[in-house]
């Protein structure tokens, strides 16, 4: 027996006065309505409802069990309205990761404005350079860049950006303009200690993907340290286009090598699917696609 919806039958049957009432009012034949009665009444062991030909009223044990059986689906209302609202407040901890260098695009103030609009989150943001297992190291959320290998995750295209080299004009004036990826081995190139191979240098000629293998007296583990360094000439800098637009803009940057640049790499924004209904996680997400200033090379 479905006990509640026995008992949803039987206050029908009590509110409308009679069993073919009931039936009319659910939809359901009188016999079906006299048979979840019938199963109710034998499973309090007790006769809930005096039934004649004519006529249909409550017991006192029915009367007694009625006003338990509204007091239990007012509870039963309260506790489902209390769910619904609850899955509409945005609280709670929320745990991402991305890779350094996240806030030179433009990020941190949608995240900030994310924050003040839910005071209630409790944001914790480590950024790293290698691949984070979410599952085994308990985090909702990472912003990802290139190509997802696991499938499992659901993921969100967030923007994307452009690889660029890039050198200053005093470096240039001295080291000479190379014209092709491969004269790079006959320069100071500043190499990123984050990536796994930080002397492989990927470009894309006539469509296809190379790579040329590089070397430099300086190295560092922070995109936009490098991007400094070229800018102050010790060298040429293979780095994301928000890292080095405002030197750019400024002439202390020169972009060099421009028909040899990668395709532009998208952002994701993956999770696991059991986060599909965490409020925090999509509340986040939301909030953050609705600001996308940053994507140069946004393609909707």
């Amino acid at each position: 027996m479905d006990l509640f919806k026995a008992i949803n039958t039987t206050l029908r049957v009590v509110d409308t006065g009679s069993l073919s009432a009931a039936s009319r009012e659910l939809n359901i034949a009188v016999s079906a309505i006299s048979r979840q009665v019938s199963e109710l009444e034998k499973h309090f062991d007790c006769t809930l409802l005096y039934r004649t030909t004519r006529t249909m009223k409550l017991t006192p044990e029915g009367e007694f069990f009625v006003a338990k059986f509204r007091q239990i689906l007012g509870h039963v209302d309260e506790l489902q309205d209390s769910l619904a609202e609850r899955r509409q407040r945005v609280e709670g901890k929320l745990r991402i990761t991305s890779p350094q260098n996240i806030g030179q695009m433009g990020i941190n103030p949608h995240v900030a404005s994310f924050m003040q609009k839910h005071p209630k989150v409790e944001l914790s943001w480590m950024m790293v350079n290698r691949y984070v297992n979410l599952i085994e190291e308990g985090f909702d959320l990472a912003i990802r860049a290139g190509e997802l290998d696991d499938s499992t995750f659901v993921s969100r295209r967030y923007g994307r950006f452009q690889m660029e080299f890039a050198a200053s004009p005093e470096y240039l004036e001295k080291a000479g303009l190379p014209t092709h990826p491969r004269e790079l081995v006959t320069h100071q190139c500043l190499l990123d200690s984050s990536l796994a191979q930080p002397g492989r240098i990927r470009y894309q000629e006539n469509t296809e993907q190379k790579q040329v293998n590089v070397s430099g007296s300086f190295t560092l583990n922070q995109g936009h340290l490098l991007a400094d360094f070229a800018r102050l000439g010790l060298g040429v800098c293979h780095l994301p286009d928000f890292l080095l637009e405002g030197a750019k803009t400024r002439g202390e940057l020169v972009p060099i090598l421009e028909e040899y640049w990668q395709a532009p790499i998208d952002i994701f924004f993956v999770y696991p699917a059991s986060k599909l209904t965490n409020t925090v996680v999509r509340a986040f997400i939301d909030h953050l696609l609705v600001h996308q200033p940053f994507i140069k090379n946004d393609v909707k």
